[in-house]
């Protein structure tokens, strides 16, 4: 690091509010499992998956919903577990190790690539949160503007993900257990209040590998993104585990609550199922402390990985800038078109992590453990992976161009894409030399 760069470290710390940014994860400041996992099941209990299991409810009869739910889920912690385990190994966030695995040009469009996405979720979250947010006060009788409601939400996530993994930590440690009980709570009144559930109303069909598809989607890029909190594991087990469950109990749990909720009730308006049941005032509570941590994650995501392509602007700095930019998007409204949104980073991003899975599994020359691509302007074998890989998703998916299937989950085509085109050209390349 440069003299300037080392001065700012130094301040940040003396802040509390250094994240690693540009180095790997000291020994000091790791955790264990279940800290990890905690932190992925707050923020996977979230609003966009209860968004998600209205559309599935639309979608599927009751039962395949569910399968596809706990299929999905699985599919998602496997995965995240072995993209966890390359951040332990190396102990670096997912920008730096596309920068060692793509070359500092390549790592660095990768890196603002999934830095643009997460800033586009958040919009979304933040825009999910004021709508139902405001439905809900207005029951009670409560008039409050979007914009206000939309800057108090903004202004919650920002405050904790200033100071990164640590906050979203603490959080995660007071805000799990609370909406997991009102949540239960919520469901037990359901379940208690209403014997008879109707059937429910198939209005937009989808196929189960389509179903399949969206549920590892929704939460795909967090999956490509979990190095981000794994480089903090003590062991590999942690790693692993924490990833693993933290993303199967967090995405499954909050869908299927939503599924459960809609098919008791028979109506696909999330805060007048939360008021049938009797939730009232604690959905408030769960819908704030959900949005709180998932967007904070989002904030701490995107400033990790322009921070470390732009060191001009302090990490801090660049999570008030990215959360104007994102109140700006969610003023605009950015809910209406979510299975698109999911399908295009189904496509883009997930390739992402077939290049460093093969790199850290297979292929093992240092690029990642030593960062010695670092030093390249673009390794064309990642380049041209990542490019195969996005043109499979694209081709594969059903809200794209559909031309074909392959696995039925598009994100998954574009893994296995990536991952053979890559470790073929790798393999290729060192038979030549």
């Amino acid at each position: 690091m440069s003299k300037k760069d080392t001065i700012s470290t130094a301040i940040q710390l003396k802040l509390n509010i250094y994240d690693y940014e540009y180095e790997t994860v000291p020994g000091k400041a790791r955790k264990s499992w279940y800290v990890i996992a905690l932190i992925w099941l707050a923020i996977g209990i979230d609003i966009s998956g209860l968004f998600f299991g209205v559309f599935l409810s639309s979608g599927l009869p009751f039962p395949q919903a569910v399968i596809a739910t706990l299929v999905g889920s699985a599919l998602l912690g496997v995965l995240a577990g072995f993209c966890a385990n390359v951040g332990y190994g190396c102990g670096l966030s997912t920008t730096l190790l596309s920068i060692a695995v793509f070359g500092r040009w390549g790592g660095g469009v990768v890196g603002l690539l999934t830095s643009i996405s997460l800033l586009g979720w958040f919009a979304f979250q933040l825009d999910f949160f004021s709508v139902l947010l405001q439905k809900s006060l207005f029951t009670y009788g409560f008039e409050v503007g979007r914009l206000p409601i939309l800057l108090f939400g903004m202004a919650l996530m920002t405050s904790t993900a200033i100071w990164g993994f640590r906050a979203l930590a603490q959080l995660s440690i007071i805000s799990v257990p609370l909406m997991v009980i009102l949540i239960i709570t919520g469901v037990t009144l359901a379940a208690v209040d209403i014997q008879s559930p109707d059937p429910s109303i198939i209005t937009s069909p989808i196929s189960m590998g389509t179903a399949i598809s969206y549920v590892v989607s929704i939460w795909i890029v967090s999956t490509v993104m979990s190095p981000d909190i794994a480089r903090y594991a003590k062991t590999r087990k942690d790693a692993f585990l924490g990833a693993g469950l933290g993303f199967f109990l967090g995405n499954s749990f909050t869908i299927l609550l939503s599924l459960f909720l809609t098919h008791m009730v028979g109506s696909d308006d999330l805060v007048n199922t939360f008021f049938i049941v009797g939730l009232g005032s604690s959905a408030i509570l769960v819908l704030v402390f959900a949005q709180w941590t998932t967007n904070s994650a989002n904030l701490v995501f995107a400033s990790l990985g322009l921070s470390a392509i732009t060191k001009i602007i302090t990490r801090p700095t660049l999570i008030i800038v990215l959360s104007i930019v994102g109140l700006v998007l969610a003023q605009n409204g950015m809910i209406n078109n979510l299975t698109s949104f999911l399908s295009l980073l189904g496509a883009f991003i997930s390739p992402i992590a077939g290049v460093y899975l093969v790199e850290y599994y297979f292929i093992r020359d240092n690029r990642l453990t030593e960062r010695g691509a670092s030093q390249d302007a673009i390794n064309i074998s990642g380049a041209m992976a990542w490019i195969c890989g996005s043109i499979i998703g694209l081709m594969t998916s059903p809200d794209i161009f559909n031309l074909f299937t392959l696995t039925s989950v598009s994100a998954l085509d574009g893994i296995g894409a990536s991952m053979i085109v890559y470790f073929t050209l790798k393999k290729c390349l060192s038979v030549a030399r």
